[in-house]
């Protein structure tokens, strides 16, 4: 009977052994994507798909759906836009006073939540309101480079926006003009 229960003990033991599984080497993370355009290059977040027909002046990431599509109609996005300015010495700063004024003759009910100058080229502005029916929450940063204006959007719908913020940023911050 001893010998019975030993070999039944090893056999548990070598048994529950087996189901040990090793984790996979982690250290050497994946490289994120890149969109690497003529003047400026941007890490891409993860799942994220850059929309066909993306252009040097006006590309669009999207975000994959939250839920089931058909209740996920708000598609979250970067978007980034340039533009030329009116002249060479236009700055940062007049380029955002400017968007700040211009802003609420296209967004319903827009407030300012945040504005602050980074650096001497580079304006960022958070701002929420109404566009196509959704509460949406937006963080702009205004890079001006040669007389151009680079503006790099995200939005999102205002009640997502806690959730998202942190995720995003890292993405956000890793836009830099060539």
């Amino acid at each position: 009977m001893k010998q019975i229960l030993f070999a039944l003990f090893l056999f548990a033991g070598n048994l529950s052994m087996a189901q040990v599984q090793v984790a996979p080497d982690t250290s050497k993370a994946p490289k994120p994507l890149v969109l690497d355009k003529k003047t400026y290059k941007m890490d891409i977040p993860k799942g994220w798909r850059i929309q066909d027909n993306c252009q040097e002046n006006l590309c669009s990431l999207l975000s994959p759906t939250d839920t089931l599509s058909y209740i996920d109609r708000f598609v979250d996005n970067i978007n980034i836009t340039v533009d030329k300015l009116p002249s060479a010495n236009y700055t940062v700063d007049k380029y955002a006073q400017f968007s700040i004024t211009y802003l609420p003759t296209v967004v319903k009910n827009f407030k300012v939540i945040e504005k602050k100058k980074l650096k001497p080229n580079v304006y960022m502005v958070t701002y929420k309101g109404e566009k196509s029916g959704y509460a949406q929450t937006w963080r702009q940063y205004y890079y001006v480079k040669n007389a151009k204006v680079f503006i790099v959007t995200f939005a999102c719908e205002t009640e997502k926006y806690a959730y998202y913020k942190d995720i995003v940023e890292p993405y956000l911050s890793s836009f830099r003009l060539k």
